[in-house]
């Protein structure tokens, strides 16, 4: 049965679609350096650098630093590829930790990818790319050795993204999603699911325009604007794709700009412009930025990410109840 590992390494492959993989610019066409490896053997080659000890990789360097490119642009290969090349330094701790506590191996494994996923996203502003992979590392064995020992507070992810939707959801806001769905479970995922997107349309009606949701939700359904793939719709999510035919899931951060001016990122921030603006030639602006022509842009996923809002995958149907039952 594969494990979360195994999941890691299947979809990077699958993001890299079996051309040659380019760690300088990203696409091999394009690099001065002429000659690229495949996925399998590029990977190799990071797990013997890394296996090296050496103070510096330049390899490993580079992958942390494409990884941040990558998640600028919304795409998580390189980030992934980071993970997946360190699995191979933890497949053997995970078993020994598994055995000495008699805890379960696909449990560890996950709990080891979520928390070297964690650490990449707290490493993003004021750490070397050089120590990235080692605290990842650090983290995921301490996450490893904290699941093992610990069996009395497990609960489901659906379960967990549930009361988190309930906690942000404001003092004097009363509408609860979840009176929507009537004798339901909501230990059910796909249950679960749908209270959260009924949650998300719930507290949009009170900020956005509803005939902008509208007119955003018959794009995704006509096909102007591209679906989330299906790959990174859950198990749970795969039986209600077809609730309207398609696939039609997206980001909840699908629906705002991809980019944001730097004052407007510093006042949701609560930064003074000019405090804000010398905070990025100093390289320690909360989140990453890029230049569009002479100004300072901040990627919204990275400003949603730092204020601790989750994008979670919603459906229209779902959003649209919400928001009609919130109305």
């Amino acid at each position: 049965m594969s494990d979360a590992f195994d999941c890691v390494t299947a979809h990077v492959r699958s993001a890299f679609s079996g051309e040659p993989v380019c760690v300088h610019v990203d696409n091999a066409q394009e690099c001065e350096i002429k000659r690229h490896h495949h996925y399998d053997d590029f990977r190799s080659k990071a797990v013997v650098e890394r296996a090296a000890r050496r103070t510096r990789s330049r390899l490993w360097d580079s992958m942390v630093a494409m990884g941040r490119l990558s998640d600028m642009r919304g795409d998580d290969k390189w980030r992934m590829a980071v993970v997946d090349c360190l699995t191979s330094f933890l497949r053997k701790r995970s078993e020994i930790i598994s055995r000495e506590f008699y805890a379960d191996l696909e449990d560890i494994r996950s709990e080891m990818v979520a928390a070297a996923l964690d650490t990449w996203v707290a490493t993003e502003v004021g750490t070397p790319p050089s120590e990235v992979p080692g605290l990842m590392l650090k983290a995921a064995v301490n996450a490893a050795y904290a699941c093992a020992k610990v069996h009395d507070n497990e609960s489901t992810i659906g379960d967990s993204d549930v009361l988190r939707a309930q906690a942000e959801a404001p003092k004097e806001f009363t509408i609860n999603a979840s009176a929507v769905i009537h004798n339901a479970n909501v230990r059910d995922p796909a249950v679960a699911e749908q209270i959260l997107g009924e949650s998300h349309g719930a507290k949009l009606q009170r900020f956005v325009p509803s005939h902008l949701i509208e007119a955003f939700h018959q794009d995704i359904r006509t096909g102007r604007r591209p679906s989330v793939p299906n790959r990174l719709a859950t198990e749970s999510m795969l039986t209600r794709t077809f609730v309207t035919g398609g696939n039609h899931y997206y980001y909840a951060s699908d629906l705002y700009p991809t980019f944001v001016g730097l004052p407007i990122a510093a006042e949701v921030l609560g930064i003074a412009p000019s405090s804000a603006y010398r905070m990025v030639r100093a390289g320690t602006f909360p989140c990453p930025t890029t230049f569009m022509g002479r100004k300072h842009q901040v990627y919204m996923k990275a400003l949603m990410s730092y204020l601790a809002i989750p994008d979670i995958i919603v459906h229209p149907d779902d959003v649209e109840n919400g928001a009609a039952h919130a109305s």
